[in-house]
């Protein structure tokens, strides 16, 4: 009888899996990877080397101080007072799938008293949803695989690593100090039942299968096969003397 495979949840949050993170380009669907800094501060960047995209923003503590570049959602929210009768408060506040080519300064409200439009003055900023997304850039993944279950997705190799020894353990265990924020314990719970555990290997199969295959197809377009030294020809090349000797008849 085979012993049980065993799983301890030590508590790493899924932000600790987001120091390399696989990605496909907006612009032409290349697979690349998303760079940040080992610690918690310095910059983030993207560089496709499909169609020359860069795009990079500056985390500090942990948190994006300076987002410079972005392709996920935007949130765009304000509030005001009713420029008519007064009414507090008169609020905005929409979620965008992209940002708009001319991001609006304001955005019209109609009071629910006096029912007259005001404009509101809104700020733009990332949203961050649940959503499978790059955290830094708002990028799309590139290692995602729908289930009948639902949608399975992982940040970079390691990470597939960490989800399929849980998934195929038949004994889980979460330490005293790992608390309710890790990466493994805030999963849903269709990832968790048993009874799913063959269908969610087979999906972190599949992915694994295509990070490998777009690995592979990325390694062989960066270093072309060099034509072997002894099948050159060289256009200057004379026929040596022997070989044009004409026989006399």
């Amino acid at each position: 009888m085979d012993a049980p495979q065993r799983h301890i949840d030590d508590g790493r949050g899924l932000w600790r899996y987001a120091g390399l993170i696989e990605v496909r380009c907006p612009r032409c669907a290349q697979p690349g990877q998303v760079r940040a800094p080992s610690g918690q501060d310095g910059e983030v960047r993207f560089a496709c080397t499909g169609c020359g995209l860069s795009a990079a923003t500056v985390s500090c503590c942990g948190l994006h101080a300076a987002q410079r570049d972005w392709y996920g959602p935007v949130r765009l929210y304000g509030r005001r007072p009713c420029g008519y009768c007064g009414h507090q408060w008169l609020g905005v506040d929409r979620i965008y799938d992209g940002k708009p080519a001319r991001t609006p300064q304001r955005l019209s409200v109609r009071c629910r008293v006096c029912a007259r439009d005001s404009e509101v003055e809104v700020q733009t900023t990332p949203h961050r949803g649940h959503e499978p997304r790059d955290p830094h850039l708002g990028l799309p993944l590139r290692l995602l695989e729908p289930t009948r279950h639902g949608l399975l997705w992982a940040y970079n190799a390691q990470h597939l690593d960490e989800l399929r020894r849980y998934v195929a353990a038949t004994q889980r265990e979460r330490l005293r100090s790992a608390g309710n924020a890790s990466m493994i314990s805030r999963l849903p719970a269709w990832m968790k039942l048993a009874r799913h555990r063959t269908a969610m290997l087979k999906a972190l199969d599949r992915l694994d299968a295509r990070l490998r295959a777009d690995d592979g197809a990325e390694a062989a377009t960066a270093t072309p096969a060099r034509t072997p030294a002894h099948g050159r020809v060289r256009a200057d090349a004379r026929p040596r003397g022997g070989a044009t000797r004409r026989r006399r008849g």
